[in-house]
């Protein structure tokens, strides 16, 4: 659990609205689908249970339009869950050509999130997203997640009334694991636990969903689990284990034991009339 902080003189006497046990939602500094502030995160989350984390950009979301229209019922039929997008993008503008129409959570994009600058962004737009931290809190940035500098506890409920550093959106996806967008991570707030990250996009389907969020509100992970493989196999484990078995038979105990040659010119006399 992370050290209680001395609280920014920008949020004194404002810092309860992060008042939550849950070790994820009290580092999130959320907005609404207009940009509005979510002012009372307890509140906003009292009855939700599934949070689902999307990590995108605006590169290539055109091919992903099936799959956002997907992201999109699925918000607006299951009350008790919410969908969260969290920016990759360097540029305002990319994360508001994505939300545009989209009833989605936001991250706020003003956190000096450390993403690297992908070709020469417009530099009235560069330094509004570096220089308006919101609220002027130090947001915690991706190294500093990934070297362990701030550890965070999931599965269990931390002292709310302790200030902690927010999450910035690069250091969120460190925790979501992600390598490349589009990234999903399905988080359990009850149990205040990942339950699965990079979830198949195909998860949120007609035909999937449903089952998926079943799962996923009992606080079970859809991720393929090895038992769930070897169930599946079973019956191909057990012959290739015979198989094993027979060819060590032959090695070490010998030409005695092959039994099989034998077995297949009986059947082949059989069927010659021989016998």
């Amino acid at each position: 659990m992370s050290s209680p902080m001395d609280i920014p003189p920008d949020l004194i006497g404002q810092s309860g609205l992060y008042n939550s046990p849950d070790p994820l939602l009290r580092r999130l500094r959320l907005e609404q689908p207009d940009g509005k502030s979510i002012n009372n995160v307890s509140k906003y989350f009292k009855d939700k249970e599934v949070l689902v984390l999307y990590a995108g950009s605006e590169y290539g979301e055109n091919n992903i339009r099936g799959f956002h229209r997907d992201l999109t019922t699925f918000s607006q039929k299951y009350k008790s869950a919410s969908v969260l997008y969290i920016s990759t993008d360097v540029l305002p503008r990319q994360a508001e050509n994505v939300l545009q129409g989209k009833p989605w959570l936001r991250l706020t994009f003003f956190d000096n999130s450390d993403f690297a600058p992908v070709g020469e962004p417009d530099e009235k737009d560069w330094s509004v997203g570096l220089e308006e931290v919101k609220r002027g809190e130090d947001f915690l940035q991706a190294g500093e997640v990934e070297m362990g500098e701030e550890k965070i506890q999931f599965g269990q409920e931390e002292n709310e009334n302790d200030y902690v550093r927010p999450l910035s959106r690069a250091g969120l996806t460190v925790l979501m694991n992600v390598f490349s967008t589009p990234s999903i991570a399905i988080y359990h707030i009850p149990t205040h636990s990942f339950l699965a990250k990079n979830v198949n996009m195909s998860s949120f389907k007609p035909e999937n969903v449903e089952r998926n969020y079943q799962i996923w509100k009992g606080g079970e992970s859809t991720s393929v689990k090895i038992s769930d493989i070897i169930d599946k196999m079973k019956w191909t484990l057990l012959l290739l284990l015979i198989a094993i078995g027979y060819h060590l038979a032959v090695r070490l105990g010998g030409e005695q034991y092959n039994f099989i040659p034998k077995v297949m010119n009986g059947i082949n006399g059989r069927l010659n009339g021989k016998i």
